[in-house]
């Protein structure tokens, strides 16, 4: 999928949208979910994409994301240096290991359901537990990637010319692979103007 993700650029892979509820700070201590604006990730998450807040269950609003090396805050674990530097009406986002933070705190009383939306890249299924979730017909270079790495760790076994023609399957297939993700969804569209006289207004 990273291949896939690389090849594409500017195109998302198996996205997948989770919902949160947004947790009041109140009684909260170290480590529960919410304490210090700190929600996990799925255990799937392969990379954060976007992520709204709401503050009051109606308005949703796109978060910033920023780095903790900014400082923009005084301190990131102290509720009012938070609170007093980010504003509901411009929320922010920073991500850290396996947990996104959302700035400003939810302070008041009670918890937002549904209060966070966060959509994410999927890390693919392990292939003991499931099958790769991209076009079938190119499931052969996932056999082609594993006798390559048998190939570079034993080269002794196998004849020069196996190699060279075992090199130029792969990069047919390979080829093949990224041609297909490529072009899968076109880009480049060509935008023109009607001239005709009956498109044309003077007035």
């Amino acid at each position: 999928m990273l291949d896939i993700g690389n090849i594409r650029v500017d195109f998302n892979t198996l996205i997948k949208e989770s919902v949160t509820d947004l947790i009041s700070t109140s009684g909260l201590t170290v480590g529960e979910l919410g304490y210090n604006g700190e929600y996990p990730f799925d255990t799937d998450t392969l990379r954060p994409v976007r992520v709204e807040v709401s503050y009051d269950g109606t308005t949703w609003i796109p978060c910033e994301v920023y780095d903790i090396g900014q400082n923009l805050s005084g301190s990131e674990h102290e509720e009012d240096s938070i609170q007093g530097t980010f504003s509901e009406a411009s929320p922010y986002v920073r991500f850290e290991h396996d947990s996104f933070f959302i700035r400003p705190l939810k302070t008041t009383t009670g918890d937002i359901a549904s209060g966070i939306h966060i959509w994410t890249e999927q890390r693919q299924d392990d292939l003991t537990t499931g099958s790769p979730e991209f076009e079938q017909n190119l499931h052969d270079i996932l056999a082609y990637d594993l006798a390559y790495l048998e190939r570079l760790m034993h080269p002794q076994k196998y004849t020069m010319e196996w190699r060279n023609d075992f090199d130029i399957e792969r990069a047919k297939l390979e080829n093949k692979f990224n041609e297909f993700f490529k072009n899968r969804f076109k880009r480049n569209f060509n935008i023109g103007i009607d001239y005709s006289s009956d498109n044309l207004d003077f007035s």
